[in-house]
């Protein structure tokens, strides 16, 4: 099984590979100039605080976390952005940021790690067509706009995973998109396995409830070059049922906290 750290690192990947990196006590402050008013193009990635043997018994009383929010303010404020984000797997680190944090008016937003864990049964669909194209296509961007995903959201994320040199699976049905599903590979430090991270499932609305999402998160598990125990998905928990029903299996969690304007 995958450790939690290996998972946050591909997880992450996404946010280094356009960004400025510094490295401070708490964790790994990202900025990408280009995408500065996206609250994912800057935050503190990887956040940890040193441990503790007992949790402080009130708010103000652990000294460890007021410095993280404090060099977290520090760091926004020298890029002159209103908004704040911090994120971690760290569970320690959650469970005494969540009460300073909320305090301060952060929302926090858990996610589940999950890797392929049982063959996703095949379809009968056969009118349905799978390309397997470089990540950024018309066609995948048709779809993502039809669910509601902004533009300059779509574009980051291609501008990411081109940069990852990520993998799309666009599935058509008439000669019409009507689905993408994309992946990128993390290939990590000297001695590591390298790791998969879904990048997207998105299937236009008028093809939803049809079983098109099991069938491209098949595709994906099938032409993604590593092995189903290196191909992650993270989700929310309003996600986390679809991939379990698709043969999917929790293995880590992360966290996010986000104040924005």
């Amino acid at each position: 099984m995958l450790p939690p750290q290996r998972v946050a690192d591909a997880e992450y990947a996404k946010w280094r590979v356009l960004a400025d990196v510094t490295e401070t006590w708490f964790g790994t402050f990202v900025h990408d100039p280009a995408h500065a008013d996206r609250a994912a193009a800057t935050q503190l990635l990887d956040a940890r605080l040193p441990s503790t043997a007992e949790l402080p018994p009130t708010v103000g009383d652990d000294e460890a976390a007021q410095s993280l929010l404090e060099q977290l303010d520090s760091l926004y404020r020298r890029h002159d952005l209103p908004h704040r984000v911090v994120a971690g797997h760290d569970t320690e680190t959650a469970v005494r940021l969540d009460p300073l944090l909320r305090t301060n008016g952060y929302e926090r937003e858990d996610y589940r790690a999950l890797v392929p864990d049982s063959t996703v049964p095949p379809g009968d669909d056969t009118t349905l067509q799978f390309d397997t194209r470089r990540h950024g296509s018309d066609e995948a961007r048709a779809v993502h706009e039809s669910v509601g995903r902004d533009p300059a959201g779509i574009e980051y994320t291609a501008a990411i995973a081109g940069a990852l040199d990520g993998r799309e699976v666009v599935v058509s049905r008439g000669g019409e998109p009507i689905g993408a599903a994309g992946w990128y590979v993390h290939d990590g430090a000297e001695g590591e396995d390298p790791v998969a991270r879904f990048t997207h499932v998105g299937v236009r609305p008028d093809a939803q409830g049809e079983g098109v999402g099991a069938e491209l998160v098949r595709a994906v598990v099938d032409r993604c070059p590593l092995p189903d125990e290196r191909i992650v998905v993270c989700a929310t928990s309003e996600h986390v049922g679809f991939y379990e029903s698709v043969g999917f299996a929790r293995i880590a969690s992360l966290w996010r906290f986000a104040r924005l304007p």
